[in-house]
């Protein structure tokens, strides 16, 4: 009898121990073409892979500092893609060449 619940917590052990050491979720680096109401700029953040897309969202709206030290509200978030890819847009990837990392 001792031997059977000695197996069963062994196993209830194992199988959390074994349920904890799963993916953790991944931060990566993004860097998103987003636009003002008279500018546009390249912006970089740090995300976790799986809130990329709700982020992206939540970006519209807010209040940035753009580059040339003007405060001024998000008014659209174009595209936002991995640090290593090109963007789609023409616009986007002439304005990443002219973006210091």
């Amino acid at each position: 009898m001792k031997l059977v619940i000695l197996s069963t917590i062994l196993v209830l052990i194992s199988s959390k121990v074994w349920a904890d050491t799963g993916n953790p979720p991944v931060e990566q680096d993004f860097k998103c073409y987003i636009t003002f109401k008279n500018n546009a700029e390249i912006a970089f953040y740090r995300w976790k892979t799986s809130e990329m897309p709700l982020r992206m969202a939540n970006l519209v709206g807010t209040l940035r500092q753009s580059n040339d030290g003007k405060k001024s509200y998000i008014n659209a978030v174009e595209e936002c893609i991995e640090l290593n890819a090109s963007f789609s847009s023409s616009k986007a990837q002439a304005l990443d060449k002219l973006t210091p990392r």
